[in-house]
């Protein structure tokens, strides 16, 4: 299970550039990670939001998009909350994949997560558009 935070100010959406040690190049991505054996969806969500950025959840966030994923390894669930953020951004990642983060403008922003491979951008935009309401569920095939 993933989690990831949609924080929003604005008309900019907060992203974090990330490089894996197999990553050929850098990706900008929403906030988050998965979800660990023993943690709740919001402690996880907390946790990666922290961690990545900086900032703290205020208040409880909304389940923008849920997506469940067929792969080859098998199914998982990527959740997108809605996530409103206090705080300034500070990113102290343990894990030294993250080299940023930014508040990048809503388009922009999509143009970015458009550009990664596995990221299926349409639940995205389908909540920020209003088109889809909160909690819409999508299901997708991957080989």
């Amino acid at each position: 299970m993933i989690v990831s935070a949609l924080v929003r100010r604005g008309d900019s959406i907060l992203l974090v550039e990330q490089q894996g040690p197999r990553d050929p190049a850098s990706s900008w991505m929403l906030p988050g990670g998965r979800v660990e054996a023993d943690e709740t969806l919001l402690a996880a969500l907390s946790r990666e939001l922290m961690g990545e950025t900086g900032l703290a959840l205020d208040g409880l966030p909304q389940v923008a998009s849920v997506v469940e994923l067929g792969t080859a390894d098998g199914p998982y669930s990527a959740i997108t909350f809605d996530s409103p953020a206090v705080g300034s951004v500070e990113p102290h990642d343990p894990d030294g994949l993250l080299l940023s983060a930014a508040w990048v403008p809503h388009r922009e922003a999509i143009e970015r997560l458009r550009l990664v491979e596995w990221f299926d951008c349409v639940p995205l935009e389908r909540f920020l558009s209003g088109e889809a309401p909160t909690g819409t569920i999508y299901s997708f095939d991957r080989p």
